[in-house]
């Protein structure tokens, strides 16, 4: 039997290194493939509704006032960007660099109508190579059929569709008590906000992809190592798609959902959560590393060297351009308080109200058995604040306008927690 287990786990591992090294490489022809298609209809479409890009302008809020309702119009533009660029004359070169043309100062939104519209202004090159920007294998095909009307049309419906599909799987598992922080997640991500934005767009898509393959497929997946492969391919999905928002929701939100799935006892819960962790991590981590490999290897330049300088940035905790030296508490007050606005506060009135009624009807009493099965649900509750402590100022406090978004993870793991600790969650099927 022992023998069996090795065997077992070098399968296991010969399985995860073929993953990470086949996924490095279908990444990088995806996006060589990608930058061969010819750009001057992208740009033709782009032209199209640049008017909407004008209206929008940078960072553009759909409800004036509310940092929830802001999209991120900068990143947006600079995948349009590069998109539309004309091409080096090397696919490879450009996939591994992803160039833009800028025209005068470092704005984006501009420079997207000045260049969807042909001017012949003086431009410069810039190169943003540390990320895959894996959503231009999607971004410029759709760019040659569709404006970013069409586009952003598109994305609503496989959004609402999506977010149908997981709501039916909720229903199907009998989950009815569950939606409720499910729901108080999704009002935390704002869907409006994910339609508008192309990059938030991507991460919400996937979040909601990987949730309903595990509420659909639960069973499957239980079987050998096949859920340990699917966080892997989780983070190697985010990788490669996201640029940075708020990827650990794809990885958070699915685990919520297995706790309430798993049979298992609570410490087996709890080192699923770790070893999931993990290898959502090395999927994200050793991906990444490939790219930067990758275009060292094809253009030479050291993304190593930029990516240190990055990480140091982000992680650190010295002064910003806002304020100086601001402490782990002003980065929690920063993104805490992007709820702290009437609409949320009565939506969580009205969430702990259910929870309250749900306790009364049933004559709920806490007790320490129930204590400790809600204890995997708090340490996922737990993990936005360890990102805001870990990941310092150039992260958590400068872009607190979306990383207050993973407080979504809290929300749902929070909710499931106080249903567990009331003993109002039922058996499920």
């Amino acid at each position: 039997e022992n023998k069996n287990n090795r065997q077992n786990v070098y399968k296991f591992i010969i399985q995860l290194t073929g993953i990470l090294v086949g996924a490095i490489l279908l990444g990088f022809v995806l996006l060589v493939l990608a930058y061969m298609l010819p750009t001057e209809r992208m740009r033709q479409n782009v032209a199209v509704t640049a008017e909407q890009i004008n209206t929008e302008g940078q960072y553009y809020q759909w409800a004036k006032g509310y940092k929830n309702a802001q999209t991120d119009t900068y990143t947006d533009a600079s995948l349009l960007l590069n998109a539309m660029y004309p091409g080096s004359g090397s696919a490879v070169r450009d996939a591994m660099n992803a160039p833009r043309l800028l025209y005068g100062d470092d704005n984006n939104e501009v420079s997207v109508v000045l260049l969807a519209n042909g001017d012949t202004g003086e431009t410069h090159e810039v190169c943003y190579g540390r990320y895959w920007h894996g959503s231009l294998i999607l971004l410029k095909p759709l760019l040659l059929l569709f404006d970013l009307g069409d586009i952003r049309m598109i994305s609503m419906i496989i959004q609402m569709g999506l977010l149908f599909v997981v709501i039916m799987g909720f229903c199907r598992r009998q989950l009815y008590k569950e939606l409720t922080g499910f729901f108080g997640a999704i009002i935390t991500l704002n869907p409006v906000t994910m339609i508008f934005g192309w990059c938030f767009s991507i991460e919400y898509v996937l979040m909601l992809l990987m949730t309903a393959i595990l509420l659909y497929f639960h069973e499957e997946l239980q079987k050998g190592y096949n859920y340990y492969l699917y966080f892997l391919i989780n983070g190697i999905l985010f990788v490669y798609f996201n640029e940075l928002s708020f990827p650990m929701i794809g990885f958070a939100i699915p685990l919520i959902v297995y706790l309430l799935l798993s049979k298992e006892k609570v410490k087996e819960k709890i080192k699923k959560e770790v070893v999931f962790g993990m290898l959502w991590g090395v999927g994200y981590a050793v991906v990444w590393l490939g790219k930067w490999i990758l275009a060292w290897i094809f253009t030479g330049y050291n993304y190593f060297k930029e990516a240190i300088e990055q990480a140091e940035r982000y992680t650190s905790d010295h002064a910003t351009w806002e304020v100086e030296n601001p402490t782990l508490i002003d980065r929690l007050v920063k993104n805490i308080n992007m709820y702290m606005k009437w609409p949320f506060l009565m939506m969580a009135i009205v969430l702990l109200g259910i929870i309250c009624v749900s306790m009364i009807r049933k004559h709920a009493k806490i007790t320490g058995e129930k204590l400790v099965a809600a204890l995997p649900y708090l340490l996922v509750c737990l993990l936005p604040f360890a990102i805001f402590t870990v990941l310092g100022n150039g992260y958590s406090y400068v872009h607190y306008w979306f990383t207050h978004r993973l407080l979504a993870i809290s929300v749902f793991a929070g909710i499931t927690m106080l249903f567990t600790i009331t003993g109002t969650k039922e058996n499920h099927t």
